[in-house]
């Protein structure tokens, strides 16, 4: 009985090391964002920028990956709100971290910069 009670624990130890890690950190990006689509507010968009804002930060400090898309997706609210050197310099990191959404974040600066300067006028 303790033999096998024994082998039980150290298999659950052994399995346990095996769990893969995740490669990026998402914080609850999910559910910030659906609060966001369901009720578009301010407060709503504040806590999602907030969110991504902790993602950027911790994931750099915790050495793992921005997962994709959120550069990308902090560079546009950054550009919606006037900053646009700001914004631009997350679509750059966006590019630099993801080299295949290069076409995508090209066109987003297009028609960002294009709809900035229809605004302004």
């Amino acid at each position: 009985m303790k033999k096998s009670l024994l082998l039980l624990i150290l298999a659950i130890i052994f399995l346990s090391g095996c769990v893969p890690q995740t490669m990026y950190y998402w914080e609850n990006y999910s559910h910030t964002l659906y609060n966001y689509k369901k009720d578009p507010g301010d407060e709503a968009l504040a806590k999602h920028k907030n969110c991504i804002e902790n993602i950027i930060s911790k994931s750099n400090s915790w050495n793992k990956k921005v997962p994709p898309g959120v550069y990308c997706e902090y560079g546009y609210y950054l550009i919606m709100e006037g900053n646009i050197e700001g914004g631009l310099e997350y679509l750059d990191l966006e590019v630099n971290e993801y080299p295949e959404s290069q076409k995508f974040v090209q066109t987003l600066k297009d028609q960002l910069l294009m709809e900035k300067e229809n605004f302004d006028e």
